[in-house]
Order: C-alpha cells, then structure tokens, then sequence
C-alpha cells in the first residue's frame, strides 16, 4: 500500500503565493464578522421575513438566530449570505485531520482530482488541515483491512473513501469507531449500513424517475452493457412495465444502417440513453441521419457535461433532456478547484466529496460555520435534488 503526506507548510505556501504575494499567513487570528443586535426586541419567521423584503440584510443577520428551526426559504438565505460573506473563518480553530482512502487503479482521474477537491474545500473555508493518503493496489478484503489498521494507527478518526461497490461492501467490515464518507456509492445498493458511514452516490433511480415525467408511452432505450447502464436500463424497465426497443452499443463497430434505418417505433418515441457521452452523442447524430424524430431523448447525471454542446449539433439534441443533481456551488469554492485543474460543477463525485467534507466540517470541527451547500444528509446518504436540464445552443440551461 502506497501512503501520501499532503504536507500542510507545503499548500500553505502555494496558497500564499497565489493570493498573499509570496507571503505566509500570519500567526494573528484571521477576523471575524460580527452583526450587532442593538435591539433586544426577538425577530420572529414573520419579522425577518420583513427585513428581507425591505433590504435590511444586516439587521437581518443580527436577528437571525440559527439553533432555532426558521422557514426553509429563509434558512436558505441566511446561508447563502453567510457564504458570500466569508461569515465562517477558521479563527483560533485546531488543525483538522482527513485521510483519503482510495484504489488509484480502480478510480483512475478520480483519484487525484478528489484529493484536489478536498484541498480547495480547505483552503476556501481558511482551515488548516493535515491530510494524508492512503492508496490500496485492490479493492480486496485483505487490502482494505490493513489500509484501515494503518489509518487507526496513524491516528486518524475521519475518511474519505471514494471506492467502488464492492470495496465500499468490504470496507463496512472494518469501518469501526470511524467516520467514513463515501461519495461514489449510493446506499441504496447496500444491504446493512453502520451508522458511522455516509454515503454521497448520485440517486439514479430517482434521476430515472423524474426523467419519465416527460416521456411518452412508447419507450426505447441504448445501453453500453456496463455496471451502471445495466442498473439503469432495469430502472427504466421496472417504470415503464414494457420497454419495446433495446439495443446494446458495444466497444465495436456498430452498423447503425441495419439497427436504425426505418425503425419506426423510435418515431414519436421517448429514448434513453443509457450511454456515456461520445456514444450519446454519436446516436443522437444518427437518428437525424437516418430521419427518425423521437418524442424526446433522455439522460442522468453521465451526459451531464458542457462537451455534450461540442460534440453534437443543436438539432440532434434540441429534444434532449438530462437529469442533473448538482446544485449551488460557491463561486469561491468553484475558483480553486478550477485552480487544480478540474471543475465540480459538471463531476458529481467530485461535488458529492466536497458534500462529505462539508458534513464532517460543521458537524465535528467547526460548528459555528453555515454548510456551504443545500443538500442534506438524510439516513446516512446524501438527498440531492433532481432537476432537468436541456442543451440549447451555447449551454446547459434548467428545463422550464
């Protein structure tokens, strides 16, 4: 097993060098933003809904209470405000420990851009953080065990996991007295979850099942014969009772002639493309070759990704709709993982990582601070809101 130090001085400098000129921070506290309330007066729901309404965002700040339970509208303003205004610093708080557990050669790209995401959370919310990685070769039984021995040993109490299904199934066997998050499962494939582990894994079922608020009663659907395309392909099967076209594209030449030309039940047909983005594309540009004109096509979360717009025509995908459950992302946050290289608004496990440390930020480290984001952990697994987007011309916009 492999095991990395994110050296603390190390991004500390790099960070300054950025935004600070060259120079490390300084031992003095950051500051704090403090809103007087000169006025003991309490606000209520209906009192500070008044003060929005009227603009007085400040007095708003200083009545707002937030151990009690206000209107979800109103909460959400308060966190927004509270993000935009930098409202949660690190001040006198301890250094926070994080180790990352991962099989380099299972994930792959995810490997390193999850590490990264991890970082920038940090270094948004100012914290200082010692970081270090834990790389297993395989996601076997045997691996796992001593990756997490380590992780005991070494002193660390909370881990990012982002494992496939079957290591994230052995991992609950030794998950033990550990806080564990896990953002590239969903618990919902679980059969017996501990409570000290989270998962963040995108609800393709649900995905699936808002999807089919817009499709008609003839359904199609293209696969890849992946894991996940399989899981998909049985959750649109399950919903419709009676899928009349399935076809497999494979990894080899595909003779769209034989498969679409003068296939009319695709006509005025909802489709699914349970397919990643090169071969979703490449479908939709052949049902226009080959005249057919479905209903709609529809997609999840894989065809999320601003490439969809360069690698199809607007007329192949004007009738194209895709599940998305990335929400509001700070612009700050969105910043320095642009920094690293990668972007979490169109890359859910990224974005369902950043969700994981965010929990285990305000919950266990600092509960002063205000999440940075909407989404709620509910049951042990994240509760992310569905919403479908079209691709028009220039980019990917909400669904009306």
């Amino acid at each position: 097993m492999k095991k990395f130090k994110v050296i603390l001085l190390l991004v500390l400098i790099l960070y300054s060098q950025i935004f600070a000129s060259g120079r490390l921070f300084s031992s003095i506290p950051l500051p704090q933003n403090i809103f007087l309330d000169l006025d003991e007066q309490i606000c209520d729901d209906e009192c500070l809904n008044e003060l929005v309404e009227n603009g007085q965002v400040f007095s708003f700040l200083s009545k707002y209470e937030r151990g009690f339970q206000h209107e979800d509208t109103l909460q959400e303003f308060y966190t927004n405000l509270s993000v935009a205004l930098n409202l949660d610093v690190q001040g006198d708080k301890p250094p926070i420990k994080l180790a990352v557990l991962y099989p380099q050669k299972k994930i792959r790209g995810y490997a390193v851009s999850t590490v990264n995401s991890i970082i920038a959370y940090f270094l948004h919310r100012e914290h200082n953080f010692n970081l270090e990685i834990f790389n297993i070769d395989e996601e076997d039984e045997k691996s796992i065990e001593a990756a997490v021995k380590e992780i005991r040993e070494s002193g660390f109490s909370f881990v990012i996991a982002p494992l496939t299904l079957e290591g994230a199934d052995l991992l609950l066997n030794y998950s033990k007295d550990l806080n564990i998050f896990i953002p590239t499962v969903n618990k919902n494939l679980l059969s017996f979850v501990p409570q000290n582990v989270l998962f963040g894994g995108i609800d393709y079922e649900k995905q699936i099942l808002t999807l089919f608020s817009e499709a008609t009663h003839k359904i199609a659907l293209f696969t890849d014969g992946s894991l996940l395309a399989t899981n998909l392909d049985k959750a649109v099967a399950d919903l419709a009772g009676n899928v009349g076209y399935s076809r497999e594209i494979g990894n080899g030449k595909v003779d769209f002639k034989a498969m679409l030309n003068g296939n009319k039940y695709l006509n005025n047909s909802s489709i699914f493309l349970n397919t990643p983005l090169v071969k979703s594309s490449l479908l939709a540009s052949q049902f226009r070759v080959y005249d057919i004109e479905p209903y709609n096509l529809l997609s999840t979360q894989i065809n999320f990704h601003p490439m969809l717009l360069t690698l199809t025509q607007y007329e192949d995908r004007k009738n194209l709709l895709i599940a998305n459950s990335i929400d509001f992302i700070p612009s700050q946050l969105r910043v320095f993982n642009q920094l690293f290289g990668h972007s979490i608004e169109y890359d859910w496990v990224n974005y369902a990582t950043s969700i994981g440390v965010d929990y285990f930020y305000v919950t266990y480290f600092n509960n002063e601070a205000t999440p940075l984001f909407k989404e709620k952990i509910v049951n042990g697994q994240v509760d992310y809101r569905t919403k479908l987007f079209k691709a028009n011309r220039y980019q990917l916009v909400e669904a009306q």
